[in-house]
This record gives structure tokens, C-alpha cells and sequence, in this order.
């Protein structure tokens, strides 16, 4: 995968999380969704593991990973990717 004119490295959870974001179409994945479509059904309350591999996305994708703009949180619902246009 490339971002910003470089090749960026993805672990296949990563590459699993951001697909189902962009699948999405900017629309907001709850925390359990993401959860089951990555991890499957038994971990859908394993709120930790999604924001690991969000943590990790974001240092690689986004300009100022302290402050995203593309990979969003909605406190308490989930996540939403943002198109950068």
C-alpha cells in the first residue's frame, strides 16, 4: 500500500480494519463491528485490541498521528474513515 507517495507496511489486522473502514464509505463502524468483522464474534467486547491496531494505522498513515484527521473516533460508538479530498 502507498500513502503520500511512499510504501507503507501493513500487518494483515491492520489492512482487515482499514478495509472494513473503507467499505464502509465514511460511514461510522461501532467498536463491535469492527471487532467482529476483524476478530470474529468472540471478541466484540475486546475494545483494546481494535485500538491497538488503530493506534498503529494512524502512525502509519496519518500526517500528525497525535491529531487524525483521517481515521476518526466517535467517542463511544466506534470509528469512521474520512476521505482526505
Amino acid at each position: 500500500m502507498t500513502c503520500r507517495d511512499e510504501s507503507v507496511a501493513l500487518t494483515p489486522r491492520e489492512f482487515a480494519v482499514l478495509e472494513a473502514l473503507m467499505r464502509a464509505d465514511g460511514r461510522i463502524l461501532t467498536h463491535a463491528a469492527l471487532l467482529e468483522q476483524v476478530w470474529g464474534k468472540a471478541h466484540v467486547n475486546d475494545i483494546d485490541y481494535l485500538r491497538v491496531v488503530v493506534r498503529a494505522l494512524r502512525l502509519k498513515l496519518e500526517a500528525d498521528p497525535s491529531s487524525p484527521t483521517l481515521i476518526r473516533n466517535e467517542p463511544g460508538i466506534g470509528y469512521r474513515l474520512v476521505d482526505p479530498a
